[in-house]
C-alpha cells in the first residue's frame, strides 16, 4: 500500500511538472482530479483499517476492489495520452517526463493487478499470451542480478535449449514467482550462489510443462521450519511485495504446484512446474497455399463479422458462401459441394446446434458428412449439456485471430483429407449413394437364399450392438472397450461389402491408436450412425431383388 501511494505522488509531481499544452485545461483538471481522489480514498481506506483490526480483511478487499476499479480507467486514459504524446513536437525535457509518466502509469497497474490478483486469489484473471520464454527469465534474473550487494554471492542460471522459444502464458505472474522466490533467496544467502535452472518436464503436441529450480546455499532453515515457509502467517517478514506465500498462490493459479526442500546448513531448493501452451503456427505462405481453393459455408448474423470473414477468405483464394438464414444455406449445401461450414452458435430462427442437427440428418450423405466448425464465445462448449456438440467436428472460439482461424480451417482439412476414402465409398460422382451388391456374399453362401437372410440379420444385429456401446465408451472414455468393439464388428461389415461403414470403423480404431482426437472420433461415429440406415434399406432391397431372380 506504501509503494502504492509512493508511485501515485510521483506520477502526481511528474503532471504537475509537465506542460498541459498538448491537453485541453478540461482534460489536464480531469487527470489531477482522479488522482487526487484516489489518494484520498487509499489515505481513508488505510486508517480505517489501522483503527479496526477486527475487520481489516473485509476493508482491504473492498479497498483493493475499489482501487482498482478507480484507477485502472483513467491509468488507461494516461496512458493514452502519453502517446498521443510522443507523436507531437514535445522539447527533449518534455520527451523524457512524459516517459517518466509512462513507466510510471505502468508500475501503479502492476501493482495494483497483483493487489487484485493476490485479495481475490482468483485464477479467471490469468493472461495468455505469446512470450519469448527466454527474455522473460533474463529480464528477472537481470533485476534480480541488481539486488545483490555482496560480492561473496553470485546469480548463475541454466535455461535448458530444448524449451521451445515462444510459448503461451502469463508473463506477468512468472515474472512476480520469479522475483519472489530468487529475491527471497537474494536476502537470505550470505555467501556462495543462487542457481536458477528451467527445463522442459514434459512435453506434448499443444503444450509444455517447464520445471523451475531455485537453489540457494542458505543454509540457516531448519528441518522443522521447511513446511512452514509458504504459511503467511509463521514466515519471517519479507521486503519482496507479498512474499514466499504469494509465490505459491500465483503458481497454483497457473495450474502449476510448488514445494521445497532443505538440507540444514547446506542449502534450500524451491521446486515449481508450470504449464505453457504451444503458440499455433505462423500464417505463411504456405499454409495459405494449402487453403487455397476450397469452399466455406459461413452461417453469422453479425453483419461486420460476415464482411470481414468474407474478406479474410477471399483473402486466401477461398470461395465463399455467407448467409445469416439456415434455408439459404442448406439450399447452398444442395447445390454446391461445401468442404468446411462455419456456423455461429447464435443465430436467429434456429440457432447453430439446431442447424447442425438438420444438417447431419440430411438424406444426402455428402452434406450430412460436411465438417462443421463451431463458433462460439462460450469457453465450456464441450462440456455444455445445451447443445448436441458431437455434430461438431471442431470448436474456434470468439475472439480470434486470423491466424487461430486460418490453422483451424487447416487442421479441419487434414481430417478432410483422411474422410476421402470413407467418401468415395458411399458417393458416386453424382452425390448419390453407392448400390451395395449382395450376389457375392450369396456366392459365398453357395446360393442358399435363407443362409443370406439369417447373415443380413445377424449382421444388422451386431451392428446396432456396436452403434449402442460405442457411444456408452466414446462417453465414458474407455478407448479399451471401444477398440475391443471396433475390432469385433469389422469383419461382418468387410464380409458385407458396406465399404462406407468398414472405413468409419477403421479410421475410428486408427482415432484411438495415440492421442484420442475425441472431436474425430465422435465425427465418425455419427458418420456410421447417418450412414447405416441407408445401408439397412439397400440390404432389403437387395435381398429382395435376389429373391425375385431366384423365382
Amino acid at each position: 500500500m506504501k509503494d502504492l501511494h509512493t508511485s501515485l505522488s510521483s506520477l502526481q509531481e511528474k503532471l504537475d511538472s509537465f506542460s498541459f499544452n498538448e491537453l485541453s485545461v478540461k482534460q489536464a483538471d480531469a487527470l489531477r482530479g482522479v488522482l487526487n481522489n484516489f489518494k484520498k480514498l487509499l489515505v481513508n481506506r488505510s486508517n480505517a483499517q489501522a483503527t479496526s483490526s477486527s475487520s481489516q480483511n473485509t476493508l482491504q478487499g473492498k479497498l483493493i476492489t475499489e482501487a482498482n476499479s478507480e484507477i485502472k480507467k483513467p491509468l488507461h486514459g494516461i496512458l493514452n495520452n502519453t502517446e498521443k504524446l510522443l507523436k507531437s513536437n514535445l522539447t527533449m525535457e518534455q520527451e523524457k517526463i512524459v516517459k517518466e509518466i509512462q513507466a510510471t502509469s505502468n508500475t501503479i497497474l502492476s501493482v495494483s493487478e497483483d493487489l487484485i490478483g493476490f485479495t481475490t486469489n482468483t485464477t479467471d484473471s490469468n493472461l495468455s499470451i505469446p512470450i519469448k520464454f527466454k527474455n522473460v527469465v533474463n529480464d528477472v534474473l537481470f533485476l534480480c542480478n541488481t539486488l545483490i550487494t555482496n560480492n561473496e554471492l553470485i546469480l548463475n542460471k541454466e535455461i535448458d535449449k530444448s524449451i521451445p522459444e515462444k510459448l503461451i502464458g502469463d508473463p506477468s505472474k512468472l515474472s512476480q514467482i520469479l522475483l519472489n522466490i530468487v529475491g527471497n533467496s537474494i536476502q537470505t544467502t550470505a555467501k556462495g550462489q543462487i542457481l536458477v535452472t528451467a527445463a522442459v518436464k514434459e512435453n506434448y503436441t499443444d503444450n509444455v510443462i517447464v520445471e523451475f529450480n531455485v537453489n540457494d546455499t542458505n543454509g540457516s532453515i531448519s528441518d522443522d521450519k521447511v513446511s512452514q515457509i509458504f504459511d503467511i502467517y509463521s514466515q519471517d517478514k519479507s521486503k519482496l511485495g507479498l512474499g514466499l506465500n504469494v509465490a505459491k498462490e500465483l503458481v497454483e493459479s497457473l495450474n502449476g504446484s510448488i514445494y521445497v526442500s532443505n538440507r540444514e546448513s547446506v542449502g534450500t531448493t524451491f521446486t515449481f512446474t508450470i504449464p505453457f501452451k504451444k503458440p499455433l503456427k505462423p500464417v505463411t505462405a504456405f499454409n495459405i497455399a494449402n487453403i487455397s481453393g476450397i469452399n466455406v459455408l459461413v452461417f453469422e448474423d453479425n453483419k461486420l463479422n460476415q464482411k470481414l470473414l468474407e474478406f479474410k477468405l477471399d483473402k486466401w483464394q477461398c470461395t465463399s458462401f455467407v448467409t445469416d438464414n439456415y434455408k439459404d444455406g442448406l439450399e447452398v449445401l444442395e447445390n454446391n459441394i461445401i468442404d468446411i461450414i462455419l456456423m455461429d452458435m447464435r443465430m436467429p430462427e434456429k440457432n447453430g446446434d439446431e442447424i447442425a442437427e438438420i444438417i447431419r440428418t440430411h438424406h444426402n450423405v455428402r452434406i450430412s458428412n460436411t465438417p462443421i466448425i463451431a463458433v462460439t464465445a462460450d469457453e465450456e462448449i464441450q462440456k455444455s449439456t445445451e447443445f448436441n456438440t458431437s455434430n461438431f467436428t471442431n470448436f474456434l472460439l470468439k475472439p480470434y485471430t486470423s491466424e487461430e482461424l486460418l490453422n483451424t480451417l487447416l487442421e479441419q482439412l487434414q481430417k478432410n483429407a483422411s474422410m476421402e476414402t470413407l467418401t468415395s465409398n458411399h458417393i458416386n460422382d453424382h452425390g448419390e449413394t453407392r448400390k451395395l451388391n449382395l450376389t457375392p456374399v450369396l456366392n459365398e453362401c453357395m446360393g442358399d437364399l435363407s443362409m443370406l437372410q439369417e447373415l443380413v440379420k445377424l449382421f444388422k444385429n451386431n451392428a446396432l450392438e456396436f452403434i449402442g456401446k460405442a457411444i456408452v465408451h466414446i462417453k465414458n472414455e474407455d478407448y479399451e472397450a471401444l477398440k475391443f468393439a471396433t475390432h469385433k464388428i469389422k469383419a461382418g461389415l468387410k464380409m458385407m461389402k458396406t465399404d462406407a461403414l468398414f472405413e468409419s470403423v477403421l479410421q475410428m480404431e486408427n482415432a484411438i491408436k495415440d492421442d484420442v482426437d475425441v472431436k474425430h472420433l465422435n465425427f465418425l461415429y455419427n458418420c456410421f450412425i447417418n450412414e447405416f440406415p441407408l445401408v439397412e434399406q439397400q440390404l432389403d432391397e437387395e435381398l429382395l431383388r435376389l429373391a425375385e431372380e431366384e423365382l
